[in-house]
């Protein structure tokens, strides 16, 4: 039967040998083109700041996943905290089409909700602040404009900040707020499930809104084990949702 893979923070890294660049090189020479659609919702890169960077960093998933494309594999994207800043270049290069964040999208006519995730980490105040500031277009078209090596600097003092920061969290507040889920569910009541990444915290919950139940499926990261959700067409019926696990890095 037909089917469509989703994942979520596979975080590549710039050492084209690391074992995350070789799992996922593998998976989308294997598996991915068995699929209909792969479905990409956040942090594919460890860290994009910019095109012109971030095409020279990764020519070889650039080009593995403009193949992927080409052989008739429909990929999309959403964006992700760390590589939100792919522009016209890398739709260009690699032929994935962009998804807005939440998108809502039909699969083999189950209605399902598509997420990064972060936007409903809430609780975390001065993440959400600091969200909102590198999402406004003005900032990202000064910082775009800066010279390669200031961006990486910049890019790479963040992410050692964020590990230090997260570090010192406490747990919850680097969860989703379950009053943020519910009031995201409540806007699409046509949906009954919603998938996103992020958290790095995979499973699966089951939660009531307004009387109708709701599953929420958490993808996690692609260290140690990669993890993907695999939704299968059943004529007649809604789709099948499982979870997929991969060789290991």
């Amino acid at each position: 039967m037909p089917f469509s893979l989703i994942t979520a923070d596979i975080h590549l890294q710039p050492d084209e040998t690391h074992p995350i660049n070789k799992t996922f090189y593998r998976f989308l020479q294997e598996d991915a083109p068995q699929a209909e659609a792969l479905y990409l919702i956040g942090d594919i890169f460890e860290m994009w700041v910019g095109d012109d960077v971030g095409l020279e960093t990764f020519p070889k998933a650039i080009q593995q996943l403009s193949d992927l494309v080409k052989k008739g594999t429909r990929v999309y994207l959403i964006f992700g905290n760390r590589d939100f800043l792919m522009k016209s270049a890398f739709w260009k290069a690699t032929g994935i089409q962009s998804l807005s964040d939440p998108n809502l999208v039909d699969f083999y006519g189950e209605k399902i909700l598509l997420s990064h995730g972060d936007s409903l980490c809430i609780d975390d105040k001065e993440y959400q602040k600091m969200r909102r500031w590198f999402r406004n277009p003005i900032i990202q078209w000064l910082f775009l404009r800066l010279p390669k090596a200031k961006r990486l600097a910049i890019g790479e003092n963040m992410r050692k900040k964020s590990q230090q920061y997260n570090q010192n969290k406490a747990e919850n507040i680097m969860d989703v707020n379950q009053g943020a889920v519910e009031s995201l569910m409540a806007r699409y009541p046509e949906c009954n499930h919603l998938i996103h990444g992020h958290t790095h915290r995979p499973g699966e919950q089951t939660f009531m809104v307004e009387g109708a139940e709701k599953h929420r499926w958490t993808l996690g990261d692609w260290r140690p084990e990669t993890q993907l959700l695999k939704i299968t067409e059943r004529p007649g019926q809604s789709p099948d949702i499982e979870w997929l696990f991969l060789n290991g890095n």
